[in-house]
């Protein structure tokens, strides 16, 4: 059974920011967010392709829609955490997408790391029926359990009115603090886009540089010891303890293959805006050589096994010296 009813923009008898929110995408970083909406206390109507996935939701008050059409029906504002580009556009324009069901005036909310020509073309089709677009993915800047504590970096784009009004909800996800205006349509995207691209590279750059010490013979917790020490430090080095101790199993929404959508999505924007990005190429070649080798089901932190089976070389506790 769908869910009927139709929203207001805020609960005038709360006196309050208390929304209609529909939340679509409830996998590993969606059902934290979304969990975060409803304890936040807006209404909140979720959907996900998998029904099971919105159990720790219902109980805890949320409603089920059979369809992203019966979401937007419900709801004043609809947040999307998608996979990408392909999925984002069939619930938001496919059939009994987000468009069957949006009254003019209600707003969709972009989570996903997206493609800006995407985003920039979803907000056209949105504009159409009177509906506006925000892209506003997001990333876990102040720790790995930021989505779970609703303290996210936010990078939105669009029209700064539209996240005027959706800010109560932003908010629920988001650190105050760290929700940015980008700039128009697909700057969030763009922004995001930006910063994946730095943080997959680094990691995989510390994956060559780790390798290249071992195999000269200094001692693996040496070596990695002393660069956290040095101008080499980076938030991603406390990442390779996992690396270390050879877990690979995904911790939160990374994936190697989702890893390598995101680099890909930004070596493509590189090619349409003539920018030459010649380390992200490279980058890109690595992530496809790791879904190739079938570990995109993996943690983002098992992409070190390309480089080690190149390098013949695995980086384990115990090893060098």
């Amino acid at each position: 059974m769908g869910v009927t009813g139709t929203g207001t923009d805020m609960d005038e008898q709360d006196g309050g920011d208390r929304m209609n929110v529909g939340f679509i995408g409830l996998g590993n970083i969606g059902k934290p967010m979304a969990l975060c909406v409803v304890n936040a206390g807006h209404r909140t109507t979720v959907h996900d392709i998998r029904r099971a996935a919105a159990t720790d939701l219902l109980e805890a008050g949320a409603t089920w829609a059979e369809t992203p059409a019966e979401v937007a029906r419900a709801c004043d504002v609809v947040m999307g955490s998608l996979p990408g580009p392909l999925e984002v556009e069939a619930v938001v324009n496919g059939e009994q997408g987000v468009l069957d069901g949006a009254a003019a005036g209600s707003v969709y909310i972009d989570l996903a790391t997206n493609s800006p020509s995407m985003v920039r073309k979803l907000h056209a089709i949105c504009a159409e029926r009177g509906v506006e677009y925000i892209d506003a993915p997001v990333s876990k800047g102040s720790g790995s359990d930021s989505a779970d504590r609703g303290v996210l970096t936010v990078m939105a784009g669009g029209d700064p009115d539209t996240l005027e009004r959706v800010m109560p909800v932003l908010e629920a996800i988001g650190d105050p603090e760290l929700i940015y205006h980008c700039g128009p349509v697909g700057a969030g995207a763009t922004v995001k886009l930006c910063n994946n691209l730095v943080a997959h590279t680094t990691f995989s750059v510390v994956a060559e540089a780790l390798t290249i010490g071992l195999k000269a013979g200094v001692e693996l917790e040496t070596l990695a010891t002393v660069m956290a020490a040095g101008s080499a430090s980076s938030p991603k080095l406390p990442r390779y303890e996992a690396v270390f101790d050879r877990n690979f199993e995904p911790a939160g929404h990374a994936f190697v293959r989702s890893d390598a959508k995101d680099v890909r999505l930004a070596t493509e924007l590189a090619r349409e805006v003539d920018v030459p990005a010649d380390i992200a190429a490279a980058v890109d070649q690595k992530y496809v050589a790791a879904v190739a080798a079938g570990i995109g089901h993996l943690g983002g932190s098992a992409i070190v096994q390309v480089q080690e089976e190149r390098a013949r070389v695995v980086l384990g506790r115990g090893s060098g010296g």
